[in-house]
């Protein structure tokens, strides 16, 4: 058992549970499938790519989707887009709107193992190198962010002035003091 698992039963802030399966089950409508683990470096190069910097290291993505069971996704027959994603913990959320949060490489304590309560989303990146690509991207965010993550808060940050724009579109708006660039979608009573 873990320590995320024995102190998570009396949460103080709202929280979901989102089993990886149903996770996969909604970004499927969408035609993004959960990335092999011989797809990472691929997926990620593409990632660094489209937005023109690094990405976390893959056998950090590696690490954390194992933990996690649904931080790395992808589109199309060839790699044609990546969505990483990463459940939070309490103290997760937290670091993130006080900015101690370490998006490339978190701390364990951060990342809510796959079956635990989910007090917050960061998103690492979503990103598409054909205009289907972009658009399952965002139908596939808009979706879920609505239908299994609407008790927390859903952050991102604007890596490219496409992608910023992209958040305000889909209801995310900026957020100060927490990481640079950060946006956040509230929770939906």
């Amino acid at each position: 058992m873990s320590i995320h698992r024995s102190v998570a039963s009396a949460p103080v802030r709202p929280y979901c549970f989102v089993h990886p399966e149903k996770m996969a089950k909604a970004m499927g409508e969408f035609g993004l499938r959960r990335c092999e683990l011989s797809q990472v470096k691929p997926a990620l190069e593409l990632g660094e790519l489209l937005l023109g910097s690094s990405l976390a290291r893959e056998t950090v993505i590696l690490t954390l989707d194992a933990i996690t069971q649904m931080t790395v996704w992808i589109t199309g027959e060839d790699i044609e887009g990546l969505y990483l994603i990463i459940p939070l913990t309490e103290e997760g959320r937290e670091a993130v709107e006080t900015g101690t949060y370490t998006p490339g490489d978190p701390a364990l304590r951060h990342v809510a193992p796959a079956n635990t309560p989910i007090f917050g989303l960061y998103i690492g990146v979503y990103a598409g190198a054909t205009k289907e690509a972009r658009r399952a991207m965002m139908a596939a965010s808009a979706s879920v962010r609505v239908s299994l993550y609407a008790p927390v808060p859903c952050y991102a940050r604007g890596a490219t002035e496409a992608g910023a724009r992209s958040m305000l579109q889909l209801g995310f708006r900026r957020l100060e003091g927490g990481l640079p660039d950060l946006f956040v979608f509230d929770p939906i009573d």
